[in-house]
């Protein structure tokens, strides 16, 4: 039969136990944390991982679509695509360029009659409304806005989708109510949110 622990070693071997079970935890903690990439900030071969990772899928999206004019030569503009509420509130605001022949397309679920406007968008831009059928509703020219109030842009009517380019890129083209504007391979464009 064993002796008994004199109580001062069982205070010993309790205050002994209790360090390495805060030891494990904190070591299971740090490498979880280190998995996440939550430490290690210091460590120069993380940097680039963060810094190339590839844009997100709806943020690297692109389409091309068609400007036809009533009269003249189509024009081919390569638009990216704002298909949820998040990406159109965003829209080209921010951006210090917007090369020509590239913009953005807004694309809805259903026919809308909501006006655009400029606010923190830094580059005058042309915009065209443009019911489902593809059928140009109305052409505006927009200037930067940097604070309120700033004007509004709305519509001649209800639209399915507008299309934002480089100021002038619509009357350069031909392209104002009645013309068309369309997507090269509709099935291409995602479905809007």
């Amino acid at each position: 039969m064993r002796a008994p622990t004199p109580p001062r070693a069982r205070g010993a071997l309790l205050a002994g136990g209790l360090l390495l079970l805060v030891a494990g935890v904190a070591l299971v903690a740090w490498v979880l944390a280190s998995a996440a990439g939550l430490v290690g900030g210091d460590d120069r071969t993380m940097a680039p991982a963060a810094t190339t990772a590839a844009p997100s899928a709806e943020a690297a999206r692109t389409v091309d679509y068609r400007l036809e004019p009533a009269q003249g030569d189509p024009v081919t503009v390569r638009l990216e695509v704002a298909a949820d509420p998040a990406t159109r509130a965003r829209g080209l605001m921010e951006r210090e360029e917007v090369p020509p022949g590239t913009g953005m397309v807004f694309l809805y679920p259903e026919d809308v009659a909501e006006a655009f406007w400029m606010k923190n968008t830094l580059v005058p831009l042309s915009i065209a409304f443009v019911a489902a059928d593809g059928r140009v509703v109305s052409v505006h020219e927009m200037t930067p806005c940097k604070a309120d109030p700033c004007p509004s842009y709305a519509p001649a009517g209800p639209y399915r989708y507008a299309v934002e380019l480089t100021a002038g890129s619509f009357p350069d083209a031909g392209v104002g109510p009645g013309s068309r504007v369309v997507p090269v391979d509709p099935a291409a464009l995602p479905k809007p949110v």
